[in-house]
């Protein structure tokens, strides 16, 4: 059985690089072949993320938005959570295909907004997480990857 946070991880890079968070965004598409979009957040302690997606939750159920960097609503069926993280730091690959062969662009945002979807745990409680939009950020740079693979 999957975990809250099992499908945010593979979005996620410990580092503190932006290059190497890019070369795990280009290595998504590899378990994901017909993705055309990867984006992986990084520059912010795991435990820090989830606690953080946790409180917006928590907060939620005790009947406001805190000053925290997320917040959770439910959608109108009340059967999943929509969650939005702010002032993140995140890439965004992009893959085209150029007569045959893969092509990535890479971008590196910060002070982002990402969005969430999440199944509804017991009792207005956090369940799996689902899904991940990257929303705006401040761009930085174009981001190279050293040895792009050709998929």
């Amino acid at each position: 059985m999957a975990n809250e946070f099992e499908f945010l991880d593979k979005h996620y890079d410990p580092t503190e690089i932006a290059e190497v968070a890019a070369q795990t965004a280009v290595e998504r598409f590899g378990y994901y072949p017909n993705a055309r979009t990867s984006t992986v957040i990084f520059g912010i302690a795991w435990e820090k993320l989830t606690k953080q997606i946790e409180l917006a939750v928590s907060n939620y159920g005790n009947g406001g938005v805190y000053n925290a960097p997320a917040f959770a609503t439910l959608t109108s069926d009340g059967l999943q959570w929509q969650i939005v993280v702010t002032g993140l730091r995140f890439v965004n690959a992009t893959r085209t295909m150029s007569g045959g062969r893969p092509e990535y662009e890479i971008d590196e945002y910060s002070n982002g907004t990402v969005f969430l979807n999440a199944d509804m745990g017991d009792a207005l409680q956090l369940g799996e997480i689902v899904h991940l939009d990257t929303g705006i950020g401040t761009w930085k740079k174009r981001v190279e990857v050293k040895n792009p693979p050709s998929y």
